[in-house]
């Protein structure tokens, strides 16, 4: 708007043309506008207007914008960070982890290896045992047996050498016998008891080889 030939004087821009034109380049508001704004231009009023009106509101906003801002900047940071130390602590406690159960793991197959090579070891020492006891057994038998047939053996080499003797010790006997059997009649008549005698038979104690012929056929001797 223009009064005839009113005219203010612009004495700062002339001296500050580096400031003058960062008013436009840096903040968007060029002198030229700015004064025509003052001089009442519609176009520059509504535009400086809409600009004062965005900036009302951008300073009513601006303190808890920026605390929010700031807040979930620093929040993200610790975030981060507390989450990078997480990582840090995971690893170097799973590593712990991985050593502990690798470790009882070990300490698992050796107990169950142990286990099981003291019990084989057992049953080979058990039947070790009890073969030694037996072929033991066998040889203890074996040995009695041995003691009994020669025993045998050697009654019948006695046997033997008495055995030409026998039947006059036999006949001798019944003469005995038969004498004692006499004297016991004339003494008692039929009131004898006869059967209170004893009759010598030597040819009975004979039948000794029959023993002998079962420890060899027992024992293969």
């Amino acid at each position: 708007m223009k009064f005839g030939k009113a005219k203010h004087k612009n004495h700062v821009t002339g001296v500050a043309p580096g400031a003058t034109a960062a008013m436009g380049s840096m903040f968007g508001i060029p002198i030229e506008k700015f004064i025509s704004a003052v001089y009442g231009d519609h176009e520059a009023i509504k535009e400086l207007r809409d600009a004062g009106r965005l900036s009302e509101v951008a300073q009513q906003n601006l303190e808890p914008a920026l605390e929010a801002a700031r807040l979930t900047i620093q929040t993200t940071g610790d975030i981060n960070q507390a989450v990078s130390s997480l990582i840090g602590a995971t690893q170097q406690a799973g590593q712990k982890v991985i050593t502990a159960t690798n470790s009882a793991d070990l300490s698992e197959r050796k107990m169950h290896h142990g286990l099981t090579e003291a019990k084989t070891a057992h049953g080979h020492n058990v039947r070790g045992e009890t073969g030694r006891h037996l072929r033991q057994m066998s040889l203890i038998e074996i040995n009695g047996s041995v003691a009994d047939l020669m025993a045998v053996t050697k009654y019948q080499t006695d046997l033997a050498k008495t055995e030409n003797k026998v039947p006059l010790a036999q006949q001798k006997a019944d003469l005995a016998y038969e004498g004692a059997v006499s004297k016991a009649l004339w003494a008692q008549g039929s009131d004898a008891d006869i059967s209170r005698i004893p009759k010598p038979n030597y040819r009975a104690n004979r039948n000794v080889g029959g023993l002998a012929n079962w420890f060899r056929d027992t024992f293969g001797i």
